[in-house]
């Protein structure tokens, strides 16, 4: 494992890779706490007890200054009586006896003994001298809520270079608004009102209302907008059919598929030529906000628009076997979208800014005040997920929450009312190391997205999410971002599963092979997943190789701060690659997705011609 750090208030930063009691009197403090981060460089500490020097003198000036540091902070040969939060446990080090203390509620101070019983107290307890104790406050930095408040967390604006892309030519189907939101989106033209705008500005990100139901909205308005919009049918090479619904209700259906598909032959009577069918079909595009119940016209089999591409934001649903059950023998090819970010550039991603060494960006904020953060509420299918993650983040003062979030639905008038919501969430993700992402309603959820362009390391808990966004990266890219979780190991065998965290795969698939080469401390765990056990056989298998649950932030403390560094990279790599930009000056996910599009040609002939659909 790697090094941890810890500020001490006022007094510079200090590294010990876990010592023992024995070593506590001539060691530097190992942790990572709020308020601090382990990759801060000595120079930042105070200059007495940086400064290195080839003399003796000066090499034991910077010792005693050491010493005399660490004393103010943890106390050696004292211990504390009274106070106690709860019953003594056993620990390694005085550092992993702090952490336990950390995320006790109640608990102000610890005391560690020689033979490894560690006692979280209160307030209430009292010190008194003892050669076999080392004890301390639970933080040597300022809490979390006074360090977030204190810390100048800012990022600097750096702008993303215009790099003069020029894309495929472009054509819009225009199809009368009724095929839009049934009309409601006819006044939608603004930037602001297709994006959810004007943005915030929250640490020095402008942070958009932008939500789900949005998606299919902003691909219209970045297609209308292109320099490489175009009206001649023969020389476009992407064609939109910009027909949604972003809820299939009573006041708001989806548009009626013989009425789509009849207008779309009238517009363009070419749909009705084999010829130019087989060339053109496969560049069209269908798209729906939701993740399912999606509109029929999306699973339209006939030709011309069974060869056409389909996006949503979701291939799982509420599929065990994820995207590739989804798509399975469908003769189209459906690539999963992005959520919209609450960021839009024109900015370099906050996930680049802070993956970037201070050496290279000066006005870098300082270390993250919170280890890590959840954000949403307790329900869904993975709820009892959700609430051991709630618990422990309300007991845990390394955790920042919010979980006052208004369920969305994508009208227009939700905008400005929220902006608070967005805003406290991605302050969150914008002062964590760490972002829980577990499932909700369905597998995935938008506060994923947000995590990786925000700069957040995910945590993710069900498999089915480590291979989704393949028109945009694959899933080692994915592994290097993310820190990879099982439900089953939170949960221990006690804990009732989701149905996606005992979910298993396609019978023919890959993907088994490839995710156990990508985590292979979790070989045992993807094979007891293998198909065709029935799902009773996958659980008790499951509890076996997770007999106890384990608390996250042990977990987290576990990963070495090199391999935090490495992931906060991978974030950088990714981020920009999930951002729905404003428009198409830099890469981004709309280039991407056309980029595919155009090159997909063979693939969509052959999903055609292979699947049994008709």
């Amino acid at each position: 494992m790697g090094a941890r750090a810890v500020a001490c208030a006022g007094f510079g930063t200090f590294d010990t890779s876990g010592a023992t009691l024995g070593d506590v009197g001539s060691v530097e403090l190992a942790q990572r706490a709020p308020g601090a981060a382990s990759h801060v460089p000595a120079k930042a500490m105070t200059s007495a007890s940086v400064r290195v020097s080839a003399t003796t003198s000066a090499t034991s000036a910077a010792r005693t200054t050491r010493r005399n540091t660490f004393r103010r902070c943890i106390r050696t040969k004292e211990g504390r009586s009274g106070g106690e939060v709860e019953d003594a446990t056993k620990e390694e080090s005085y550092a992993a006896c702090q952490k336990r203390c950390q995320c006790l509620e109640g608990c102000e101070f610890f005391t560690f003994w020689k033979n490894g019983n560690c006692h979280a107290q209160s307030e209430s307890s009292t010190p008194f001298r003892n050669n076999d104790a080392v004890s301390g406050p639970a933080f040597c930095a300022a809490r979390p809520a006074a360090a977030a408040a204190a810390a100048p967390v800012d990022l600097p604006k750096v702008m993303a270079e215009k790099d003069g892309h020029v894309g495929p030519k472009l054509y819009v189907y225009e199809l009368p608004e009724r095929f839009r939101n049934w009309g409601e989106d006819a006044r939608c033209w603004t930037a602001d009102c297709v994006f959810g705008g004007p943005p915030v500005n929250v640490h020095g990100v402008d942070i958009w209302a932008s939500n789900q139901f949005h998606m299919p909205r902003m691909i219209y308005y970045r297609f209308l907008r292109s320099p490489q919009l175009t009206k001649n049918l023969e020389e476009a090479e992407v064609f939109l059919i910009p027909a949604y619904s972003f809820r299939a209700t009573d006041e708001l259906p989806c548009a009626n598929s013989s009425d789509l598909f009849y207008t779309l032959t009238r517009l363009n009577p070419r749909l009705k030529d084999p010829k130019w069918v087989a060339k053109k079909g496969p560049r069209h595009l269908l798209m729906d906000a939701r993740g399912w119940e999606t509109c029929n016209y999306m699973w339209e089999l006939q030709t011309p628009f069974r060869l056409a591409h389909r996006i949503n934001i979701e291939l799982n649903g509420l599929m065990e076997d994820g995207p590739e059950g989804w798509t399975y023998n469908k003769p189209f090819i459906w690539y999963q979208f992005p959520y919209p970010a609450v960021f839009h550039g024109p900015t370099l991603t906050p996930a680049q800014l802070r993956a970037a060494p201070r050496a290279e960006l000066p006005g870098k904020p300082e270390p993250d005040p919170f280890l890590w953060s959840f954000s949403g509420t307790g329900r869904g299918q993975a709820g009892h997920l959700r609430q051991v993650l709630i618990r422990e983040c309300t007991t845990c003062n390394r955790c920042g929450k919010e979980l006052r979030i208004e369920e969305v639905r994508g009208d227009q008038k939700e905008n400005s009312s929220k902006w608070g919501d967005y805003a406290r969430v991605a302050a969150k993700k914008l002062q964590s190391t760490f972002c829980v992402e577990p499932a909700g309603d369905s597998i995935t959820r938008k506060s994923l997205i947000d995590s990786i362009v925000l700069g957040c390391i995910p945590v993710i808990f069900a498999h089915q999410e480590l291979d989704m966004f393949e028109a945009f990266f694959d899933a080692s890219d994915f592994a290097e971002a993310v820190l990879f979780v099982p439900e089953a190991k939170l949960l221990g065998a006690k804990g009732p599963i989701s149905i996606f965290g005992s979910g298993t795969f396609v019978r023919t698939s890959k993907l088994p092979q490839r995710l156990k080469q990508l985590y292979p401390e979790y070989k045992a765990f993807f094979d007891a997943l293998r198909p065709p056990s029935p799902v009773e056989v996958r659980e008790k298998l499951l509890q076996e190789l997770f007999p106890e649950p384990q608390s996250l932030v042990s977990i987290l403390d576990a990963v070495p701060t090199e391999e935090v560094l490495r992931k906060k990279k991978g974030l950088a790599k990714i981020a920009p690659r999930l951002v729905i930009g404003l428009d198409d000056s830099f890469e981004d996910a709309v280039r991407l997705l056309l980029r595919r599009i155009v090159a997909d040609d063979q693939l969509a002939a052959k999903r055609s011609r292979e699947s049994t659909l008709a």
